[in-house]
């Protein structure tokens, strides 16, 4: 028998993906840069134990151990010999190797395996974030605001309806909770005392599962073991404060804090519901299928240097009911708001600029340009009793 030469072996090995050879033999489900499936090697039902690592050009299952390269795969699956192995993969992959006849067919695949679980936390995790949430510095810095009485109480309201939370790192934890009241994660921001994101500390982001995972090893909140679906921030408040024969608009930003913000200045209530879509790729007609199976008319507020990203995004969404409002970010920003304000940032300095004014007829009558804002908004005042 022939040897095959070394620099054949290594061009094979090169060439090989180990996704594509393991995929011949088992279903593969992608998960982020990891493919997952059934182990061949075990009488396995639990879909995330073995896992393929196309980086790595390795495979590795967490319950038998089996692991091992492209070759290793081969061997230990369709127990051939190494240069077997690399003249089957020579095949696959048109190399030739040497005279030795050798065929490749690859066999038909297992069935498919079983979708994995949406990933849910229990609500007690976020009942217990709620206890320390005093301390928190967004909370703080939100508290030192010059709400007015209507608006503080609002606040107060606002931190309890959206559940927010604090982690023992004294990040704020933005619980996404779907309209059926399902935790789906949380995900946490470390912020400075002046309100701003604190970048500059390394552990200034995360996802409440994710650590879970991490600080206790808990397999149960793997998203390779359950599927994570993000929702939006506040999509939890979608029949909250519905009316009979009231239209509520669902109006969208970006940031959690945004959302929480423009809850407090302008409410949530019948007639409208702020929440975070959390990042421009999440502005998809998946995760808005809540709010348009109800048909709510859908307002977005981009920032303002993301008008047409946003406008482009809704576009593609094609819901006929889904508009983007840039006048807030356009009539009303001034320069100090920075070129990247989004509306919070707008309506926090018009806060911070006003007396002290007891009613909404004093604030209209003072600052005109809040009570057109107000007005072209199409936002609901409520009126302090």
């Amino acid at each position: 028998m022939s040897k095959i030469d070394k620099f054949i072996i290594e061009k094979i090995i090169e060439t090989t993906r180990i996704e594509e050879v393991v995929g011949d033999f088992v279903e593969l489900k992608k998960k982020g840069v990891r493919y997952l499936g059934l182990c061949p090697f075990h009488d396995d039902h639990s879909l995330g134990s073995f896992v393929v690592y196309p980086k790595g050009n390795c495979f590795k299952c967490f319950a038998c151990d089996a692991k091992g390269g492209v070759v290793d795969f081969l061997m230990m699956h369709e127990k051939m010999t190494y240069p077997d192995a690399i003249r089957w993969l020579g095949k696959k992959y048109n190399i030739e190797t040497d005279d030795v006849p050798f065929d490749y067919t690859p066999p038909p695949p297992r069935p498919a395996p079983p979708p994995l679980q949406m990933l849910e936390l229990p609500m007690w995790m976020v009942k217990r974030s709620e206890t320390q949430r005093d301390v928190n510095r967004l909370v703080v810095w939100l508290s030192s605001l010059k709400w007015d009485s209507m608006e503080r109480s609002r606040l107060t309201d606002n931190l309890k309806a959206y559940h927010i939370g604090h982690s023992k790192q004294g990040m704020t934890i933005f619980w996404q909770i779907d309209e059926q009241q399902r935790v789906r994660t949380g995900k946490m921001m470390l912020y400075k005392t002046d309100g701003h994101r604190d970048r500059d500390t390394r552990y200034n982001f995360d996802f409440i599962h994710a650590a879970l995972f991490r600080d206790d090893r808990q397999p149960q909140y793997s998203d390779e073991l359950q599927e994570k679906k993000q929702c939006y921030f506040g999509l939890h408040l979608l029949n909250q404060y519905k009316v009979k024969n009231v239209e509520q608009t669902v109006c969208i930003v970006e940031s959690e804090k945004t959302a929480l913000i423009m809850a407090t200045a302008y409410g949530n209530n019948a007639k409208q519901v702020w929440m975070a879509c959390g990042g421009l790729e999440n502005l998809t007609h998946e995760r808005l299928q809540p709010i348009i199976e109800q048909g709510r008319k859908i307002v977005l507020y981009p920032d303002r240097d993301g008008v047409e990203r946003w406008q482009a995004k809704a576009n593609a969404i094609g819901y006929n009911r889904i508009v983007v409002d840039a006048r807030p970010v356009k009539e009303w920003w001034k320069p100090c708001d920075g070129e990247k304000a989004d509306i919070a940032d707008i309506v926090v300095r018009m806060i911070q600029e006003r007396k002290d004014l007891k009613t909404i007829e004093e604030v209209k009558k003072a600052m005109p340009k809040t009570a057109s804002l107000i007005e072209k908004l199409n936002l609901e005042i409520e009126q302090s009793k």
